[in-house]
């Protein structure tokens, strides 16, 4: 008889639906709210590449329509020009390049490469072996300005993606002006 009431008791538990709706939120709730979170998070992070590369875009525009001299300050201007643009919180970094080909054995060099932001280096000769796959075949005395720029985006929630590094590469041959030249003093 015990038996009977012990087996009648588990099978009542058994075909009990209450409560099956609160237990299942509890389990799910969690997932829902990462997952909904990691939305907002991914769409944030692809809004903050693409304002980066459209800054790179502008910058790059602008420099190809100067037909002066640029120096130092000139490319700091840019350089804020950027961080206003760009949705990055952290400060990025902006390198400038001028590339051309020397016709005789077909490889690029540098006329002047400046870095600005927290690292203070420009392009050198092997950093430009390694991009030859990603520039254009020049002809004999044309110049290409190469614009870099290198930022860090950090979640405002973590939702398990850390900090991400975005840069971007852009180039464009100057438009009115045969190079963009590079004034030292």
């Amino acid at each position: 008889m015990a038996l009977n009431k012990l087996f009648s008791t588990v099978k009542k538990f058994r075909d009990d639906t209450r409560g099956v709706v609160a237990v299942e939120a509890v389990i799910m709730m969690p997932i829902l709210f990462w997952a909904f979170m990691a939305m907002a998070v991914f769409f944030d992070m692809y809004r903050a590449r693409s304002t980066t590369e459209k800054a790179a875009f502008t910058i790059s525009d602008i420099l190809s329509r100067e037909t002066a001299a640029v120096d130092m300050d000139y490319l700091n201007s840019t350089h804020d020009l950027y961080d206003s643009m760009s949705s990055l919180d952290s400060v990025g970094e902006l390198r400038v390049s001028v590339v051309a080909m020397d016709p005789d054995d077909n490889s690029y060099f540098l006329d002047w490469s400046h870095m600005t932001g927290l690292q203070d280096h420009g392009l050198t000769d092997a950093d430009l072996i390694a991009l030859e796959d990603h520039l254009p075949i020049l002809v004999e005395g044309e110049r290409l300005i190469v614009v870099e720029t290198f930022g860090d985006y950090t979640p405002p929630i973590d939702v398990g993606v850390g900090t991400i590094s975005m840069g971007t590469f852009v180039f464009t041959r100057p438009r009115f002006a045969p190079q963009l030249a590079w004034d030292d003093a």
